[in-house]
């Protein structure tokens, strides 16, 4: 799908998708192709003259050479952070591709950051809109999206410290089952963490190339200049909010495994006092269970009555023992 941001003949912003038959409409700002099909990416290619990455090279551009110029049109691939509400979060590449006159963004996800920029193109048609002004723009909402993810991630490990540290109240699980869900939560948020910083690390090398084009078209610009060193700000700052989630996740690993221990213990003393309680009664039942034919007791009459007797009372005793000693 191709989408196209433009101003309109009274320099109002407008948004419209196009089709490969159609010509591009004057003074088109940003050209979006979400999950381009070939031959869309081909138009793409034949009217502005550039090569749109397919997604296989989009994921080698991210590793080998993610940000590089070629015929005057500058290509930046960043990783930025999707699916943080679901199950198995993950990573999308994105490549933002600067010609003189156009901005083309080539995606093949929907991440959330962009949602919230149509969104506010929407409110603010009227501001003087230009390809830089766009990617710095698309740039900020996606810092600001993992502002809100580590935010998230930050009350969700507050909420698993206070249900692994706080005694649990009717808890229907049992304590297999309530520590299973704890680990795998602790391994999702420090999953969504990892991305983030994987993201922080690859928008922060993207602006500080882009802050380094010689392009006069903005870098003679204060406002550009002065909003390029906002996000990197943001960046750093984000970037140290992470190592310290980071941080505080590891601790609720290391603490959630230790109550883990704590409870292991517990029952492995549980089964050792208990064999202890038992260990004398068993004793004398496995005295007076021999079968041979010259003891004592056998003639005895009250033998059998005297061997439960003695039974109970050394069952007793180390239980007494143990309760004074505190062990119980």
């Amino acid at each position: 799908m191709i989408v196209v941001i433009y101003k309109n003949k009274n320099k109002v912003i407008e948004k419209r998708e196009i089709k490969i038959d159609e010509p591009l409409p004057d003074n088109t700002i940003w050209i979006d192709l979400i999950e381009p099909e070939p031959s869309e990416e081909k138009y793409i290619e034949k009217i502005l003259n550039i090569e749109a990455p397919t997604e296989e090279e989009m994921d080698k551009f991210e590793v080998i050479s993610p940000f590089y110029m070629e015929k005057d049109v500058e290509y930046m691939t960043v990783t930025i952070m999707d699916k943080a509400c679901e199950d198995y979060p993950d990573s999308t590449a994105i490549t933002f591709i600067m010609t003189k006159e156009y901005l083309v963004t080539t995606r093949y996800d929907k991440p959330r950051s962009f949602d919230y920029l149509n969104s506010w193109i929407n409110r603010n048609k009227d501001k003087v809109f230009t390809p830089e002004y766009v990617l710095t723009t698309i740039i900020d909402f996606v810092v600001n999206c993992c502002a809100d993810i580590l935010e998230e991630v930050g009350n969700e490990i507050d909420n698993l410290l206070k249900v692994v540290f706080e005694k649990p109240i009717d808890r229907k699980k049992n304590s297999s089952e309530f520590y299973n869900d704890i680990i795998r939560r602790i391994g999702s948020t420090g999953t969504i963490i990892s991305k983030n910083r994987e993201s922080l690390v690859s928008l922060n090398r993207m602006i500080i190339y882009f802050s380094q084009i010689d392009n006069a078209r903005y870098m003679n610009k204060k406002d550009s200049r002065l909003r390029i060193k906002h996000i990197s700000r943001e960046i750093s700052s984000l970037g140290e909010y992470a190592n310290f989630l980071s941080q505080r996740n590891s601790f609720l690993l290391d603490a959630t495994l230790g109550m883990i221990s704590v409870e292991q213990n517990l029952i492995i003393k549980a089964f050792t006092i208990a064999a202890a309680v038992f260990m004398p009664p068993t004793l004398i039942a496995s005295i007076y269970g021999m079968n041979f034919h010259h003891m004592p007791e056998l003639s005895f009459k009250y033998g059998y009555q005297f061997a439960l007797i003695l039974i109970i009372i050394t069952g007793i005793l180390p239980y007494l023992y143990f309760k004074r000693k505190g062990w119980l």
